[in-house]
Protein backbone atom coordinates (compact mmCIF):
# COMPACT_ATOMS: atom_id res chain seq x y z
CA UNK A 1 0.00 0.00 0.00
CA UNK A 2 1.58 3.29 -0.89
CA UNK A 3 0.65 5.37 2.26
CA UNK A 4 0.15 8.42 2.67
CA UNK A 5 3.65 10.54 3.93
CA UNK A 6 4.72 13.91 4.91
CA UNK A 7 7.12 14.41 2.34
CA UNK A 8 5.37 16.62 0.06
CA UNK A 9 4.10 18.81 2.51
CA UNK A 10 7.29 18.98 4.27
CA UNK A 11 8.89 19.76 1.43
CA UNK A 12 6.36 22.95 0.84
CA UNK A 13 7.05 24.17 5.11
CA UNK A 14 10.50 23.95 4.20
CA UNK A 15 9.96 26.37 1.43
CA UNK A 16 7.56 28.80 3.14
CA UNK A 17 9.95 28.77 5.93
CA UNK A 18 13.34 30.48 4.96
CA UNK A 19 11.03 33.81 3.29
CA UNK A 20 8.22 33.60 6.45
CA UNK A 21 11.77 33.96 8.57
CA UNK A 22 13.15 36.55 6.72
CA UNK A 23 10.00 38.13 6.40
CA UNK A 24 8.78 38.47 9.93
CA UNK A 25 12.81 39.05 11.01
CA UNK A 26 12.81 42.33 7.97
CA UNK A 27 9.28 43.75 9.84
CA UNK A 28 11.20 43.25 13.41
CA UNK A 29 14.40 44.28 12.78
CA UNK A 30 13.30 47.31 11.39
CA UNK A 31 11.59 48.15 14.47
CA UNK A 32 14.29 47.14 16.66
CA UNK A 33 16.78 48.56 15.16
CA UNK A 34 14.79 52.12 14.77
CA UNK A 35 14.38 52.06 18.77
CA UNK A 36 17.95 51.02 19.35
CA UNK A 37 19.22 54.15 16.55
CA UNK A 38 16.26 56.42 17.84
CA UNK A 39 17.84 55.68 22.00
CA UNK A 40 21.20 56.25 20.82
CA UNK A 41 21.07 59.64 18.66
CA UNK A 42 18.20 60.84 20.12
CA UNK A 43 18.62 59.94 23.67
CA UNK A 44 15.82 58.11 26.29
CA UNK A 45 12.98 60.73 25.73
CA UNK A 46 12.66 60.25 21.89
CA UNK A 47 13.02 56.55 22.42
CA UNK A 48 9.92 56.91 24.89
CA UNK A 49 8.02 58.99 22.63
CA UNK A 50 8.34 56.39 19.84
CA UNK A 51 7.23 53.81 22.50
CA UNK A 52 4.37 56.08 23.41
CA UNK A 53 3.22 56.79 19.89
CA UNK A 54 2.48 52.71 19.72
CA UNK A 55 -1.20 53.10 20.15
CA UNK A 56 -1.95 55.30 17.28
CA UNK A 57 0.36 52.97 15.37
CA UNK A 58 -1.72 50.66 16.22
CA UNK A 59 -4.81 51.83 14.58
CA UNK A 60 -2.96 53.31 11.38
CA UNK A 61 -2.15 49.48 10.88
CA UNK A 62 -5.22 48.37 11.58
CA UNK A 63 -7.13 48.46 8.63
CA UNK A 64 -4.07 46.99 6.39
CA UNK A 65 -3.43 44.08 9.04
CA UNK A 66 -7.33 43.07 9.88
CA UNK A 67 -8.55 43.30 5.82
CA UNK A 68 -5.13 41.86 4.68
CA UNK A 69 -5.05 38.66 7.14
CA UNK A 70 -8.70 38.42 7.09
CA UNK A 71 -9.04 38.98 3.15
CA UNK A 72 -6.09 36.63 2.83
CA UNK A 73 -7.58 33.83 5.27
CA UNK A 74 -10.93 33.95 3.36
CA UNK A 75 -9.49 34.28 -0.15
CA UNK A 76 -7.42 31.17 0.62
CA UNK A 77 -9.84 29.04 1.87
CA UNK A 78 -12.32 30.18 -0.87
CA UNK A 79 -9.20 29.23 -3.42
CA UNK A 80 -9.35 25.68 -1.65
CA UNK A 81 -13.02 25.32 -2.76
CA UNK A 82 -12.24 26.47 -5.95
CA UNK A 83 -13.82 29.70 -5.73
CA UNK A 84 -11.48 31.79 -7.37
CA UNK A 85 -14.09 34.65 -8.12
CA UNK A 86 -15.13 34.71 -4.88
CA UNK A 87 -11.53 35.39 -3.76
CA UNK A 88 -11.02 38.16 -6.57
CA UNK A 89 -13.62 40.31 -4.96
CA UNK A 90 -12.61 39.51 -1.16
CA UNK A 91 -8.94 40.91 -2.54
CA UNK A 92 -10.94 44.16 -4.46
CA UNK A 93 -13.12 45.15 -1.46
CA UNK A 94 -10.46 44.61 1.06
CA UNK A 95 -8.18 47.00 -1.30
CA UNK A 96 -9.70 49.72 -1.69
CA UNK A 97 -11.58 49.91 1.52
CA UNK A 98 -8.10 49.92 2.85
CA UNK A 99 -7.14 52.73 0.85
CA UNK A 100 -10.09 54.97 1.91
CA UNK A 101 -9.38 54.73 5.48
CA UNK A 102 -5.78 55.46 4.89
CA UNK A 103 -6.73 58.33 3.17
CA UNK A 104 -9.04 59.50 5.85
CA UNK A 105 -5.92 58.92 8.45
CA UNK A 106 -4.20 61.44 6.32
CA UNK A 107 -6.10 64.27 7.02
CA UNK A 108 -6.99 63.99 10.33
CA UNK A 109 -3.44 64.09 10.58
CA UNK A 110 -3.14 68.17 10.58
CA UNK A 111 -5.77 68.08 13.48
CA UNK A 112 -5.30 65.16 15.94
CA UNK A 113 -1.47 64.46 15.54
CA UNK A 114 -0.98 67.15 18.66
CA UNK A 115 -3.94 65.98 20.52
CA UNK A 116 -3.55 62.52 20.88
CA UNK A 117 0.65 63.27 21.90
CA UNK A 118 -1.02 65.55 24.79
CA UNK A 119 -3.11 62.97 26.01
CA UNK A 120 -0.20 59.88 25.77
CA UNK A 121 2.97 61.91 27.37
CA UNK A 122 2.56 63.12 30.84
CA UNK A 123 6.31 65.72 30.22
CA UNK A 124 5.81 68.03 28.04
CA UNK A 125 9.27 68.08 26.25
CA UNK A 126 8.32 64.08 25.11
CA UNK A 127 5.01 65.37 24.35
CA UNK A 128 5.81 67.21 21.41
CA UNK A 129 8.61 64.67 20.22
CA UNK A 130 5.82 61.75 20.53
CA UNK A 131 3.65 64.29 17.98
CA UNK A 132 6.02 64.96 15.53
CA UNK A 133 6.27 61.33 15.46
CA UNK A 134 2.30 61.00 14.93
CA UNK A 135 1.88 63.45 12.69
CA UNK A 136 4.24 61.83 9.63
CA UNK A 137 3.11 58.19 10.62
CA UNK A 138 -0.63 59.24 10.22
CA UNK A 139 -0.01 61.42 6.60
CA UNK A 140 1.96 58.00 5.41
CA UNK A 141 -0.90 55.87 6.49
CA UNK A 142 -2.15 54.98 2.79
CA UNK A 143 1.17 53.29 2.01
CA UNK A 144 1.25 51.78 5.45
CA UNK A 145 -2.27 49.85 5.36
CA UNK A 146 -1.64 49.25 1.51
CA UNK A 147 1.78 47.96 2.09
CA UNK A 148 0.50 45.75 4.88
CA UNK A 149 -2.48 44.25 2.72
CA UNK A 150 -0.48 43.06 0.07
CA UNK A 151 2.20 41.04 2.57
CA UNK A 152 -0.61 39.28 3.67
CA UNK A 153 -2.24 38.30 0.10
CA UNK A 154 0.88 37.64 -1.13
CA UNK A 155 1.98 34.65 1.36
CA UNK A 156 -1.48 33.49 0.16
CA UNK A 157 -0.63 33.67 -3.32
CA UNK A 158 2.05 31.36 -3.30
CA UNK A 159 5.03 34.65 -3.34
CA UNK A 160 6.09 33.95 0.41
CA UNK A 161 9.39 34.99 -1.13
CA UNK A 162 7.62 38.36 -2.89
CA UNK A 163 5.77 38.83 0.68
CA UNK A 164 9.80 38.83 2.56
CA UNK A 165 11.43 40.89 -0.35
CA UNK A 166 9.19 43.61 0.21
CA UNK A 167 9.45 43.84 3.82
CA UNK A 168 13.41 43.75 3.38
CA UNK A 169 13.89 46.04 0.74
CA UNK A 170 11.32 48.31 3.12
CA UNK A 171 13.17 48.24 6.16
CA UNK A 172 16.25 48.49 4.58
CA UNK A 173 15.43 51.87 3.37
CA UNK A 174 14.16 52.71 6.61
CA UNK A 175 17.21 51.17 8.24
CA UNK A 176 19.56 53.63 5.79
CA UNK A 177 17.24 57.08 5.64
CA UNK A 178 17.07 56.67 10.26
CA UNK A 179 20.88 56.97 10.48
CA UNK A 180 20.99 60.00 7.40
CA UNK A 181 17.98 61.95 9.11
CA UNK A 182 18.61 61.40 12.63
CA UNK A 183 22.77 61.70 12.30
CA UNK A 184 22.59 64.50 9.90
CA UNK A 185 19.54 66.52 9.71
CA UNK A 186 17.20 68.42 12.17
CA UNK A 187 13.97 66.45 12.08
CA UNK A 188 14.20 64.42 15.59
CA UNK A 189 11.16 61.84 15.83
CA UNK A 190 9.72 62.89 12.46
CA UNK A 191 12.80 62.08 11.07
CA UNK A 192 12.29 58.14 12.16
CA UNK A 193 8.92 58.09 10.83
CA UNK A 194 9.33 59.75 7.64
CA UNK A 195 11.77 57.06 7.24
CA UNK A 196 9.63 54.37 7.83
CA UNK A 197 7.14 55.97 5.78
CA UNK A 198 9.19 56.15 2.69
CA UNK A 199 10.38 52.34 3.03
CA UNK A 200 6.82 51.11 2.41
CA UNK A 201 6.66 53.31 -0.48
CA UNK A 202 10.08 52.51 -1.96
CA UNK A 203 9.30 48.21 -1.00
CA UNK A 204 6.09 48.76 -3.46
CA UNK A 205 8.25 48.28 -6.41
CA UNK A 206 8.32 44.21 -5.27
CA UNK A 207 4.41 44.06 -6.48
CA UNK A 208 5.00 44.91 -10.40
CA UNK A 209 6.70 41.27 -10.19
CA UNK A 210 3.50 40.37 -8.57
CA UNK A 211 1.28 41.95 -10.97
CA UNK A 212 2.77 39.83 -13.89
CA UNK A 213 3.37 36.80 -12.29
CA UNK A 214 1.53 33.48 -13.88
CA UNK A 215 0.60 31.97 -10.51
CA UNK A 216 -1.22 34.57 -9.88
CA UNK A 217 -5.11 33.69 -8.95
CA UNK A 218 -6.82 36.66 -7.87
CA UNK A 219 -7.00 39.74 -9.24
CA UNK A 220 -9.20 43.53 -9.04
CA UNK A 221 -12.69 43.00 -10.34
CA UNK A 222 -15.23 45.27 -11.29
CA UNK A 223 -18.95 45.31 -9.42
CA UNK A 224 -17.89 43.08 -6.60
CA UNK A 225 -20.54 42.27 -4.16
CA UNK A 226 -19.84 44.25 -1.20
CA UNK A 227 -21.64 41.29 0.66
CA UNK A 228 -18.61 38.97 0.31
CA UNK A 229 -16.45 41.33 2.57
CA UNK A 230 -18.70 39.72 5.62
CA UNK A 231 -16.37 36.47 5.21
CA UNK A 232 -13.19 38.91 4.99
CA UNK A 233 -14.52 40.58 8.55
CA UNK A 234 -15.42 36.99 10.07
CA UNK A 235 -11.93 35.83 9.04
CA UNK A 236 -10.40 39.01 10.05
CA UNK A 237 -12.09 39.19 13.44
CA UNK A 238 -9.46 37.64 15.84
CA UNK A 239 -7.00 39.92 14.01
CA UNK A 240 -9.02 43.19 14.87
CA UNK A 241 -9.62 41.83 18.54
CA UNK A 242 -5.82 41.81 18.19
CA UNK A 243 -5.15 45.13 16.96
CA UNK A 244 -7.73 46.60 19.44
CA UNK A 245 -6.55 44.76 22.46
CA UNK A 246 -3.02 45.71 21.37
CA UNK A 247 -4.25 49.92 21.39
CA UNK A 248 -5.89 49.32 24.74
CA UNK A 249 -2.66 47.02 26.15
CA UNK A 250 -0.27 49.58 24.69
CA UNK A 251 -2.95 52.86 26.38
CA UNK A 252 -3.04 51.03 29.77
CA UNK A 253 0.34 49.71 29.96
CA UNK A 254 1.85 52.97 28.86
CA UNK A 255 -0.16 55.04 31.45
CA UNK A 256 0.52 52.43 34.20
CA UNK A 257 4.00 52.16 34.00
CA UNK A 258 4.40 56.08 33.44
CA UNK A 259 2.18 56.54 36.40
CA UNK A 260 4.01 54.72 38.56
CA UNK A 261 7.24 53.93 37.89
CA UNK A 262 8.32 57.02 35.79
CA UNK A 263 10.37 57.56 32.15
CA UNK A 264 13.35 54.89 33.83
CA UNK A 265 10.12 51.89 34.09
CA UNK A 266 8.73 52.71 30.63
CA UNK A 267 12.42 52.92 29.46
CA UNK A 268 12.93 48.98 30.77
CA UNK A 269 9.27 48.22 29.76
CA UNK A 270 10.56 49.08 25.92
CA UNK A 271 13.32 47.19 25.87
CA UNK A 272 11.74 43.99 27.44
CA UNK A 273 9.02 44.73 24.63
CA UNK A 274 11.89 44.78 21.72
CA UNK A 275 13.27 41.62 23.17
CA UNK A 276 9.78 39.90 22.19
CA UNK A 277 10.13 41.57 18.96
CA UNK A 278 13.90 39.42 18.77
CA UNK A 279 12.07 36.25 19.69
CA UNK A 280 8.96 37.02 17.17
CA UNK A 281 11.69 37.64 14.58
CA UNK A 282 12.05 34.24 13.89
CA UNK A 283 9.39 32.64 16.23
CA UNK A 284 6.72 34.21 14.58
CA UNK A 285 7.96 33.73 10.95
CA UNK A 286 7.85 30.23 11.31
CA UNK A 287 4.25 30.70 12.72
CA UNK A 288 3.45 33.31 10.26
CA UNK A 289 3.59 30.23 7.44
CA UNK A 290 0.12 29.02 9.13
CA UNK A 291 -2.22 31.61 7.70
CA UNK A 292 -0.73 30.75 4.20
CA UNK A 293 -0.87 27.21 3.92
CA UNK A 294 -3.62 26.09 7.17
CA UNK A 295 -6.49 27.88 5.25
CA UNK A 296 -6.04 26.84 1.72
CA UNK A 297 -5.47 22.88 3.32
CA UNK A 298 -8.77 23.04 5.62
CA UNK A 299 -10.40 24.22 1.93
CA UNK A 300 -9.40 20.98 0.31
CA UNK A 301 -10.40 19.53 3.78
CA UNK A 302 -6.89 17.59 3.92
CA UNK A 303 -6.49 17.28 7.98
CA UNK A 304 -3.91 15.31 7.69
CA UNK A 305 -1.55 17.53 5.62
CA UNK A 306 -3.11 20.27 8.67
CA UNK A 307 -1.40 18.30 11.36
CA UNK A 308 1.82 18.01 9.65
CA UNK A 309 1.86 21.83 9.22
CA UNK A 310 1.34 22.22 12.81
CA UNK A 311 3.66 19.35 14.08
CA UNK A 312 6.34 20.97 12.17
CA UNK A 313 5.89 24.84 13.12
CA UNK A 314 5.82 23.98 16.84
CA UNK A 315 9.07 21.81 16.64
CA UNK A 316 11.02 24.78 14.73
CA UNK A 317 9.38 27.51 16.98
CA UNK A 318 10.17 25.58 20.37
CA UNK A 319 14.05 25.49 19.12
CA UNK A 320 14.02 28.96 18.87
CA UNK A 321 12.65 30.12 21.58
CA UNK A 322 15.13 27.96 23.94
CA UNK A 323 18.04 29.20 21.86
CA UNK A 324 16.81 33.04 22.57
CA UNK A 325 16.27 31.88 25.98
CA UNK A 326 19.90 30.66 26.43
CA UNK A 327 20.93 33.49 24.74
CA UNK A 328 19.08 36.68 26.45
CA UNK A 329 19.90 34.59 30.14
CA UNK A 330 23.54 35.21 29.83
CA UNK A 331 24.07 37.84 28.01
CA UNK A 332 21.53 40.25 29.41
CA UNK A 333 23.70 42.84 30.76
CA UNK A 334 24.75 43.63 26.48
CA UNK A 335 21.40 43.12 25.44
CA UNK A 336 20.38 46.26 27.43
CA UNK A 337 23.85 48.06 26.73
CA UNK A 338 22.88 47.34 22.88
CA UNK A 339 19.30 50.06 23.36
CA UNK A 340 21.68 52.75 24.97
CA UNK A 341 20.94 52.06 28.43
CA UNK A 342 24.06 52.97 30.59
CA UNK A 343 23.10 54.26 33.88
CA UNK A 344 24.41 51.64 36.19
CA UNK A 345 21.47 51.86 38.29
CA UNK A 346 18.72 51.75 35.48
CA UNK A 347 20.50 48.91 33.61
CA UNK A 348 20.69 46.70 37.08
CA UNK A 349 17.26 47.21 37.25
CA UNK A 350 16.36 46.54 33.78
CA UNK A 351 18.99 43.61 33.89
CA UNK A 352 17.01 42.29 36.94
CA UNK A 353 13.18 42.62 34.79
CA UNK A 354 14.77 40.88 31.47
CA UNK A 355 15.42 37.21 33.52
CA UNK A 356 12.17 37.10 34.44
CA UNK A 357 10.51 38.29 31.80
CA UNK A 358 11.95 35.93 29.50
CA UNK A 359 10.12 33.21 31.16
CA UNK A 360 6.98 34.39 29.83
CA UNK A 361 8.69 33.85 25.97
CA UNK A 362 7.48 29.58 26.09
CA UNK A 363 3.81 30.25 26.56
CA UNK A 364 3.53 33.83 24.44
CA UNK A 365 4.45 31.52 21.68
CA UNK A 366 1.85 28.57 22.18
CA UNK A 367 -0.71 31.30 22.65
CA UNK A 368 -0.22 33.05 19.27
CA UNK A 369 0.55 29.66 17.82
CA UNK A 370 -3.35 28.66 18.62
CA UNK A 371 -4.34 32.36 17.65
CA UNK A 372 -2.75 32.03 14.27
CA UNK A 373 -4.13 28.27 13.55
CA UNK A 374 -7.56 28.79 14.99
CA UNK A 375 -8.33 31.48 12.66
CA UNK A 376 -7.00 29.68 9.85
CA UNK A 377 -9.45 27.26 10.18
CA UNK A 378 -12.59 29.49 10.79
CA UNK A 379 -12.45 28.87 14.61
CA UNK A 380 -13.05 32.79 14.92
CA UNK A 381 -14.79 32.54 18.74
CA UNK A 382 -11.95 30.84 19.74
CA UNK A 383 -9.21 32.53 18.53
CA UNK A 384 -10.97 36.03 18.91
CA UNK A 385 -11.03 34.51 22.88
CA UNK A 386 -7.07 33.60 23.24
CA UNK A 387 -6.33 37.10 21.41
CA UNK A 388 -8.77 38.79 23.99
CA UNK A 389 -7.43 36.99 27.21
CA UNK A 390 -3.49 37.51 26.27
CA UNK A 391 -3.89 40.92 24.90
CA UNK A 392 -5.98 42.86 28.34
CA UNK A 393 -7.66 40.67 30.56
CA UNK A 394 -4.71 39.63 31.95
CA UNK A 395 -1.99 41.67 31.09
CA UNK A 396 -3.35 45.20 32.26
CA UNK A 397 -4.50 43.95 36.11
CA UNK A 398 -1.34 41.80 36.38
CA UNK A 399 0.65 44.28 35.26
CA UNK A 400 -0.80 46.88 37.84
CA UNK A 401 -0.70 44.34 40.63
CA UNK A 402 2.96 43.30 39.97
CA UNK A 403 3.90 46.68 40.22
CA UNK A 404 2.41 47.65 43.43
CA UNK A 405 3.16 44.49 44.57
CA UNK A 406 6.77 44.66 43.85
CA UNK A 407 6.79 48.47 45.50
CA UNK A 408 5.14 47.09 48.92
CA UNK A 409 8.15 44.64 49.28
CA UNK A 410 10.67 47.87 48.92
CA UNK A 411 11.43 47.27 45.21
CA UNK A 412 10.15 50.25 42.23
CA UNK A 413 7.86 47.30 41.19
CA UNK A 414 9.53 47.01 37.65
CA UNK A 415 10.19 42.85 38.48
CA UNK A 416 6.74 42.79 39.64
CA UNK A 417 5.64 43.85 35.89
CA UNK A 418 8.02 41.34 34.42
CA UNK A 419 6.14 39.02 36.08
CA UNK A 420 3.19 39.93 35.24
CA UNK A 421 3.85 39.33 31.73
CA UNK A 422 4.77 35.27 33.16
CA UNK A 423 1.52 35.16 35.00
CA UNK A 424 -0.64 36.85 32.31
CA UNK A 425 0.52 34.03 29.21
CA UNK A 426 0.26 31.18 31.69
CA UNK A 427 -3.31 32.03 32.63
CA UNK A 428 -4.43 32.68 29.15
CA UNK A 429 -2.83 29.19 28.07
CA UNK A 430 -4.66 27.33 30.72
CA UNK A 431 -7.90 29.30 29.97
CA UNK A 432 -7.83 28.79 26.35
CA UNK A 433 -7.32 24.50 27.27
CA UNK A 434 -10.21 25.09 29.33
CA UNK A 435 -12.25 26.49 27.41
CA UNK A 436 -11.75 23.73 24.35
CA UNK A 437 -12.54 21.06 26.92
CA UNK A 438 -15.65 22.15 27.49
CA UNK A 439 -16.69 23.39 24.12
CA UNK A 440 -15.00 20.28 22.71
CA UNK A 441 -15.28 17.25 24.68
CA UNK A 442 -13.00 15.06 23.77
CA UNK A 443 -11.24 17.08 21.07
CA UNK A 444 -7.30 17.71 20.75
CA UNK A 445 -6.55 21.19 20.02
CA UNK A 446 -6.43 20.58 16.43
CA UNK A 447 -11.01 21.21 16.80
CA UNK A 448 -10.35 19.12 13.41
CA UNK A 449 -12.41 15.36 12.16
CA UNK A 450 -9.89 12.52 12.54
CA UNK A 451 -11.12 12.07 8.92
CA UNK A 452 -12.92 13.51 5.93
CA UNK A 453 -16.47 12.78 5.35
CA UNK A 454 -17.23 9.64 3.47
CA UNK A 455 -14.43 7.17 2.47
CA UNK A 456 -11.48 8.17 1.63
CA UNK A 457 -7.87 6.58 0.23
CA UNK A 458 -5.09 8.51 1.08
CA UNK A 459 -1.79 7.97 -0.30
CA UNK A 460 1.57 9.67 -1.67
CA UNK A 461 3.14 8.21 -4.84
CA UNK A 462 6.66 8.47 -5.62
CA UNK A 463 7.35 10.24 -9.20
CA UNK A 464 8.27 7.34 -10.89
CA UNK A 465 6.32 4.91 -13.73
CA UNK A 466 6.61 2.07 -12.18
CA UNK A 467 4.46 3.02 -9.15
CA UNK A 468 2.40 5.27 -11.04
CA UNK A 469 0.71 1.59 -12.38
CA UNK A 470 -0.12 0.26 -9.09
CA UNK A 471 -2.08 3.04 -8.31
CA UNK A 472 -5.53 1.83 -10.23
CA UNK A 473 -5.28 -1.99 -8.66
CA UNK A 474 -5.18 0.04 -5.42
CA UNK A 475 -8.24 2.52 -5.96
CA UNK A 476 -10.15 -0.37 -7.70
CA UNK A 477 -9.73 -2.35 -4.66
CA UNK A 478 -10.79 0.46 -2.20
CA UNK A 479 -13.72 1.21 -4.42
CA UNK A 480 -15.03 -2.44 -3.98
CA UNK A 481 -15.16 -2.43 -0.47
CA UNK A 482 -16.75 1.02 -0.66
CA UNK A 483 -19.92 -0.22 -2.86
CA UNK A 484 -18.74 1.56 -5.82
CA UNK A 485 -19.19 -0.02 -9.32
CA UNK A 486 -16.38 -1.25 -11.42
CA UNK A 487 -17.17 0.59 -13.88
CA UNK A 488 -16.95 4.00 -11.80
CA UNK A 489 -14.00 2.88 -10.06
CA UNK A 490 -12.18 2.17 -13.63
CA UNK A 491 -12.79 5.54 -15.03
CA UNK A 492 -11.30 7.03 -11.69
CA UNK A 493 -8.45 4.46 -11.94
CA UNK A 494 -7.82 5.22 -15.34
CA UNK A 495 -7.53 9.24 -14.55
CA UNK A 496 -5.41 8.84 -11.63
CA UNK A 497 -3.01 6.54 -13.69
CA UNK A 498 -3.16 8.72 -17.02
CA UNK A 499 -2.75 12.11 -14.41
CA UNK A 500 0.05 10.75 -12.39
CA UNK A 501 1.94 9.90 -15.46
CA UNK A 502 1.45 13.06 -17.17
CA UNK A 503 3.20 15.01 -13.62
CA UNK A 504 5.56 12.38 -14.01
CA UNK A 505 6.94 13.00 -17.51
CA UNK A 506 6.49 16.52 -17.42
CA UNK A 507 6.31 18.00 -14.42
CA UNK A 508 10.34 19.27 -13.76
CA UNK A 509 12.59 18.10 -11.84
CA UNK A 510 10.94 19.45 -8.69
CA UNK A 511 8.70 16.63 -8.60
CA UNK A 512 9.99 13.99 -6.07
CA UNK A 513 6.42 12.78 -4.84
CA UNK A 514 3.04 13.38 -5.78
CA UNK A 515 0.12 12.97 -2.80
CA UNK A 516 -3.64 11.49 -3.83
CA UNK A 517 -6.95 11.88 -2.48
CA UNK A 518 -9.54 9.22 -3.29
CA UNK A 519 -13.41 10.75 -1.52
CA UNK A 520 -16.27 8.61 -1.65
CA UNK A 521 -19.46 10.13 -0.80
CA UNK A 522 -23.26 9.16 -1.60
CA UNK A 523 -23.64 10.76 -5.10
CA UNK A 524 -20.15 11.60 -6.30
CA UNK A 525 -15.93 10.46 -5.67
CA UNK A 526 -13.57 13.19 -6.32
CA UNK A 527 -10.04 12.48 -7.04
CA UNK A 528 -7.40 15.08 -6.16
CA UNK A 529 -4.20 14.87 -7.21
CA UNK A 530 -1.26 17.60 -5.74
CA UNK A 531 2.27 18.03 -6.86
CA UNK A 532 4.79 20.66 -6.98
CA UNK A 533 6.05 20.38 -10.50
CA UNK A 534 5.77 23.10 -12.90
CA UNK A 535 2.63 24.82 -13.07
CA UNK A 536 0.03 22.80 -15.32
CA UNK A 537 -3.39 23.82 -16.04
CA UNK A 538 -5.01 20.85 -17.62
CA UNK A 539 -8.40 22.33 -17.47
CA UNK A 540 -6.57 24.70 -20.31
CA UNK A 541 -4.74 22.37 -22.02
CA UNK A 542 -5.76 21.49 -25.97
CA UNK A 543 -3.83 18.68 -28.09
CA UNK A 544 -1.06 20.31 -29.65
CA UNK A 545 0.71 17.88 -31.55
CA UNK A 546 3.82 19.92 -32.36
CA UNK A 547 3.62 20.06 -27.89
CA UNK A 548 3.17 18.01 -25.72
CA UNK A 549 1.72 14.62 -26.58
CA UNK A 550 -0.55 14.60 -23.81
CA UNK A 551 -3.17 12.89 -24.80
CA UNK A 552 -4.17 11.25 -21.45
CA UNK A 553 -5.54 14.71 -20.50
CA UNK A 554 -8.13 14.50 -23.13
CA UNK A 555 -9.46 10.92 -22.13
CA UNK A 556 -9.50 12.10 -18.84
CA UNK A 557 -11.65 15.16 -19.71
CA UNK A 558 -13.98 12.89 -21.53
CA UNK A 559 -14.62 10.20 -18.81
CA UNK A 560 -15.08 12.38 -15.76
CA UNK A 561 -17.95 14.49 -14.85
CA UNK A 562 -15.88 17.62 -14.38
CA UNK A 563 -12.19 18.53 -14.04
CA UNK A 564 -11.29 21.62 -11.97
CA UNK A 565 -7.52 22.68 -11.22
CA UNK A 566 -6.55 25.56 -8.92
CA UNK A 567 -2.34 26.48 -7.93
CA UNK A 568 -2.21 27.01 -4.53
CA UNK A 569 0.53 26.75 -2.14
CA UNK A 570 2.86 27.04 -4.84
CA UNK A 571 1.83 23.37 -5.83
CA UNK A 572 -0.75 21.71 -8.73
CA UNK A 573 -4.10 20.71 -7.31
CA UNK A 574 -6.00 19.12 -9.57
CA UNK A 575 -9.75 17.82 -8.65
CA UNK A 576 -11.59 15.36 -11.00
CA UNK A 577 -15.32 14.42 -10.19
CA UNK A 578 -17.52 11.19 -11.13
CA UNK A 579 -20.87 10.45 -10.36
CA UNK A 580 -21.58 7.48 -8.73
CA UNK A 581 -23.49 5.39 -11.11
CA UNK A 582 -26.97 3.61 -10.08
CA UNK A 583 -25.46 0.08 -9.71
CA UNK A 584 -23.63 1.85 -7.13
CA UNK A 585 -25.14 0.52 -3.84
CA UNK A 586 -24.31 3.86 -1.71
CA UNK A 587 -22.19 1.48 1.11
CA UNK A 588 -20.25 3.93 3.09
CA UNK A 589 -17.68 3.50 5.38
CA UNK A 590 -19.15 4.35 9.21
Amino acid sequence: MHQRNERLINAKINQYLIPGIMMALSLQLGNILDTIMVGNFLGTDAMTAVALSLPVETILQMPGYCLGTGGALAAGVMLGRRERKKASEVFTLTFFVTLILGILFSMLAFFLANPLAQMLASKAGVADLTGDYIFVSMLGAPFIGIGLLMVSYLGAESHPELSSAYLIISNLINLILDFIFLKYTPLGTRGAALSTVLGFVIGMVVFVKYIYSPKRMISFVKAPSFSIIKEALMAGAPVFVFMTMSFVKSLGLNTIIVSLTGQDGMAIYTVCDNILMIVEMFSGGIIGIIPNMAGILYGEKDYYAIRVLCKRTLQYSFIVVSAAFLFIMVFTAEVTRMFGITEPALQREMTAALRVFIFSLPFYLWNKFLISYYESIEETKQASLLTFLQNCIYIIPAALAGILLGQALGGTGVNGLALSFVCAEILTALTAYIYRKIKYKGSDFYILPAKNEGANLDLSVAALLDEAVKIPTEMTDFCKEQGVSLNTANLAAMAAEEMIANIIKHGGKSVHWIDVNLSIEAQEMRLRIRDNGIPFNPVEYSFDSDGYEINGIELVKRISSEIDYMRTIDMNNTIITFKRQEEDNGKQEA
